[in-house]
């Protein structure tokens, strides 16, 4: 048997390295593209080419709104009902990208603003959206049925508020903008087929 300070002779440190660089060929090659960390928000929406995706994984849905909006969330608990209220400042910005040296093109529309509240309650033992209603919104009476998303049960309520029923949850859509204002109404009641709720 070769002593220990054999193994480190040339020879011996010549064919370790060939046997690594063999080993290492066997090996599965990399992704050839990044892989990001975090999954993209909204990634798994299919928006319209323009449109971004927002996605609350605590809040269980997402949706697709324009690519020109800019916006800050806030989020506040819920008691009564019990839940999540998240609040969007919206403002539009609609502008085009100069070449150097240049102003930028904007829109009529850039700057105009809204305010949009989403709340996101428990389902609790309802067997329908008519029960959760009668519990927690005796004084709100519902105007029409709706398509929402995936929702099992959606209505647009008389104040204008939009209400969906999912597996476990009421999601409450509040869109606040007056008429000068940016047309919140128009923008997100025309996409709620993109929403999704995932429970």
């Amino acid at each position: 048997m070769p002593s220990s300070s054999s193994l480190f002779r040339p020879r011996n440190v010549l064919a370790t390295i060939a046997a690594m660089l063999v080993l290492a060929g066997c090996q599965t090659s990399p992704p050839t593209h990044p892989v990001p960390s975090v999954q993209e928000i909204g990634s798994d929406l299919k928006c319209k080419t323009g449109d971004h995706g927002f996605e609350d994984l605590q809040a269980a849905w997402g949706f697709c709104y324009p690519g020109t909006w800019h916006y800050n969330e806030r989020s506040q608990g819920s008691q009564n009902p019990p839940g999540l209220d998240l609040t969007f400042d919206i403002t539009d910005i609609p502008c085009t990208s100069p070449p150097p040296g240049s102003r930028p093109v904007c829109s009529p529309e850039a700057g105009r603003f809204a305010y949009m509240i989403i709340g996101t309650y428990e389902r609790g033992s309802a067997a329908d959206l008519t029960a959760w209603e009668k519990t927690y919104l005796p004084n709100v009476s519902t105007s029409q049925t709706i398509r929402w998303g995936n929702a099992v049960e959606a209505a647009k309520l008389a104040d204008g508020r939009r209400i969906a029923l999912t597996q476990h949850h009421v999601v409450i859509l509040d869109m606040r903008s007056a008429s000068a204002l940016l047309d919140l109404e128009g923008q997100m009641s025309s996409r709620l087929d993109t929403w999704m709720f995932t429970y």
